[in-house]
């Protein structure tokens, strides 16, 4: 099984509908889309400051806004089936996850913006043993590891530490190129 996170970032562009309609129809292993919280994040993080609720607030509904984005994603492309509980997820060949069944209230997972939708990916991934984890982003340069990326702001600053204990393989992947999903 493979975790494919598709970036918010991706709301825009034109790849997006390419990326989904390839993980909706590549043969190779199954794969769940953990979706970024995009727009809808960028808004719980905008109005934080004016309405003056705390980080778990923020946390909840950021994760809130990561299920609006799979809602969005699916109403893009249905071949691919929504799936919250780990049970749906496992059976799943081809699946956005709807990640507030699992991780809205799980009490591991710290309630800052430190922990964004690339930190949530890589637990999912962790917590169904996936062989891989991919993170496609818009950001042109992509090199590096970990430790490396969170430096450069591709993903959060929790990134690395729950990097280190995936058993898989992670790699980041520029939104227009296409995912090459046959094989392991």
């Amino acid at each position: 099984m493979w975790v494919v996170k598709l970036g918010g970032s991706l709301h825009d562009s034109p790849a997006l509908r390419d990326r989904l309609a390839e993980l909706a129809t590549l043969p190779g292993p199954g794969r769940i889309v953990a979706p970024g919280g995009g727009p809808f994040a960028d808004l719980v993080r905008r109005l934080q400051p004016n309405l003056e609720y705390d980080d778990l607030a923020a946390h909840r509904m950021a994760i809130l806004a990561m299920q609006q984005f799979g809602l969005a994603l699916h109403a893009l492309e249905p071949r691919l089936s929504l799936a919250e509980s780990e049970p749906e997820l496992r059976a799943a060949r081809a699946a956005i996850w709807l990640p507030w069944r699992l991780a809205g209230m799980a009490p591991e997972i710290a309630a800052s913006w430190d922990v964004t939708s690339d930190s949530l990916a890589c637990w999912l991934a962790i917590r169904l043993g996936a062989s891989r984890l991919v993170l496609v982003k818009s950001a042109s340069e992509l090199a590096g590891n970990p430790a490396d990326w969170a430096k450069a702001g591709l993903v959060d600053p929790t990134f690395p530490r729950y990097a280190a204990r995936f058993a898989g393989t992670i790699a980041l992947h520029h939104r227009d190129e296409p995912l090459g999903l046959s094989g392991s």
